[in-house]
């Protein structure tokens, strides 16, 4: 399985910013298969280069930046302002991802680019479809004509962000999201350019926020991802970008080490390539978790995210939308989930001394109920709930005391379950074996 074969989709390439590449031509390797190469010549002072970076430029067509040099005449380099701009973002960058959060320092790239192993960012008129991409570097394959796990890599991002192309953020905001976004693409290169895009483009966007925090980009993708509650989290669509909150939840829970240390083991999980393993290997290292035990509590705590008791920026998220009401008078509903879904549903009990949910599940099959009550506001209430998980499905119940005192309550099914049986090279994902999973559930009032 070759993840990083697989484009983003077309819907996400063309309007949200990000696209993850196959190996390619960089833009100075000459236009023969090179969509993206320079029409004309490095500027006579490219790349210049800072301790961990070296920035390419080109001084005229429509690849150049604007080469207005400010500060020319006191240090004398003949480097453009962007160009400069483009170093300082990217070493803070570096600073965080690296220094701070101790994400191992990429492959070196040896004498391409810039000549001295450093990362390569190449500036480039890209506006209208991509912010920027990150590429594997071609002549990586080994004799047997296979990539290697790991790969260096160089980063193309735009020429100057022009409010024109780009109306929806600054200049400045852009370049620093689009290089934590994507540098973060060269780091993955590093630990294993075989996982699943959903993994890639989750830790990414989860990393924009680590490094710029104020900027909060990544809230558009939050939006989708909330009405999309019938995608499973693994696919790979535009659904993945949102999945930083999957991460969000796991540093809040572990530490921000947790999402390294997946990256970190990924290499070694079997089989090869799914990234469910890696998460699942990191989160049973550190919690003695396992990966759908946590997804099961993950999708309990999303009823009543905004009340930001585990996601802190979740005050200006969306309400996860409900699929309808569970009456509570012992009548029962049947629905069906896929692999990493959840489903909630709205309880109305009005007093009593208990509200309890049943829920039946196929076995063989990772699932899990939750019922959720909310005292006071969304923003600012207390959370009650009760989780039940069962990794071989079966009857699970669930039970809230006093459901009078909550403003809110609600069931949450859930399909944890992750079994594969190989790769669908077809659809680019795994054939996962618990789709459309019957449940059916009740519930009931005891007064």
């Amino acid at each position: 399985m070759l993840a990083l074969s697989v484009l983003a989709p077309a819907s996400a390439s063309a309007g949200d910013r990000w696209a993850f590449r196959a190996p390619a031509a960089r833009p100075t390797d000459g236009p023969v298969d090179n969509i993206n190469a320079y029409k004309a010549p490095e500027a006579p002072y490219s790349p210049a280069c800072s301790l961990h970076f070296c920035v390419h430029w080109v001084a005229k067509g429509a690849d150049a930046p604007k080469l207005t040099d400010a500060n020319g005449v006191s240090d004398g380099d003949g480097v453009p302002d962007f160009v400069e701009r483009v170093q300082g973002v990217a070493e803070h960058v570096h600073s965080i991802e690296n220094d701070t959060l101790g994400w191992r320092e990429p492959k070196s790239d040896g004498r391409q680019g810039g000549g001295s192993g450093k990362t390569d960012i190449y500036l480039a008129q890209i506006g209208g479809e991509l912010f920027g991409y990150a590429a594997p570097d071609r002549g990586q394959a080994t004799q047997a004509h296979r990539l290697p796990r790991h790969l260096h890599g160089y980063l193309v991002v735009d020429d100057d962000y022009d409010r024109s192309e780009f109306p929806g953020g600054t200049q400045l905001g852009n370049l620093k999201v689009t290089i934590a976004h994507e540098y973060n693409h060269i780091l993955q290169f590093s630990y294993d350019a075989y996982q699943d895009s959903w993994f890639v483009e989750a830790t990414a966007v989860w990393m924009e926020d680590q490094v710029y925090d104020g900027l909060n980009d990544y809230w558009r993708y939050v939006r989708r991802w909330t009405r999309s509650y019938q995608v499973p989290m693994t696919v790979n669509a535009i659904k993945e970008y949102g999945s930083a909150v999957w991460n969000q939840w796991l540093a809040h829970r572990y530490g921000r080490q947790l999402i390294r240390d997946a990256w970190d083991r990924a290499v070694e999980t079997q089989p090869g390539g799914f990234s469910v393993s890696a998460y699942g290997s990191a989160i049973d290292a550190v919690g003695g978790s396992s990966f759908g035990r946590d997804f099961a509590r993950f999708s309990r705590d999303l009823a009543e995210w905004r009340t930001t008791t585990v996601f802190p920026e979740a005050r200006a998220f969306r309400d996860v939308s409900r699929q309808g009401s569970l009456p509570v008078d012992g009548s029962s509903l049947r629905r069906r989930l896929s692999h990493t879904t959840s489903q909630l549903l709205r309880v109305h009990v009005d007093g009593g001394r208990a509200v309890v949910v049943r829920a039946i599940a196929p076995p063989e099959t990772e699932v899990g109920l939750a019922l959720v009550g909310r005292v006071g506001t969304e923003r600012n209430g207390d959370v009650v709930s009760k989780l039940r998980f069962k990794p071989g499905g079966g009857t699970m119940s669930v039970r809230l005391a006093r459901p009078g005192r909550f403003d809110r309550i609600t069931a949450v099914l859930i399909n944890a379950d992750t079994s594969v049986h190989g790769y669908n090279a077809g659809l680019f994902d795994w054939n996962y074996l618990r789709d459309a999973v019957p449940f059916v559930v009740s519930a009931r009032a005891v007064r």
